[in-house]
């Protein structure tokens, strides 16, 4: 089997921001952290199998940093996350601020990585 949302997002751990899964709850104990960080997302599942056993699962896995400019150190972080979490799937890269949070967003969208599950089992 190839690369999973799982690996995909344990590599992007690795680059040493905080990172959330679909966005960070800020509370008065635990604020949303100072930016740069990372929040990765799976928006899409589908099931994939052969006869009447699903046994294969694709999912949609996305990536957003974001950072307080659009400047060399932010751009040093997008090369990493190209060539340390991306290097081996495809994906679609998109770039914009996002001006009511004083912030600019760099987000990667990777499409059908399979990932295998248990099957069911026969009557």
């Amino acid at each position: 089997m190839g690369v999973t949302a799982a690996v995909l997002t344990e590599r992007a751990a690795k680059i040493g921001l905080p990172i959330a899964k679909d966005a960070f709850e800020g509370t008065l104990e635990s604020p949303v952290p100072p930016l740069p960080y990372l929040v990765y997302a799976i928006p899409h599942t589908a099931s994939r199998g052969a006869d009447t056993i699903n046994n294969l699962v694709a999912e949609d896995w996305n990536l957003e940093l974001y950072t307080v400019a659009d400047d060399e150190a932010a751009a040093e972080i997008v090369r990493r996350i190209e060539n340390e979490v991306l290097f081996d799937v495809d994906y679609e890269k998109f770039m914009a601020p996002i001006e009511d949070e004083e912030c600019f967003q760099t987000a990667y969208e990777v499409k059908g990585l399979l990932r295998k599950v248990k099957g069911a089992k026969k009557a």
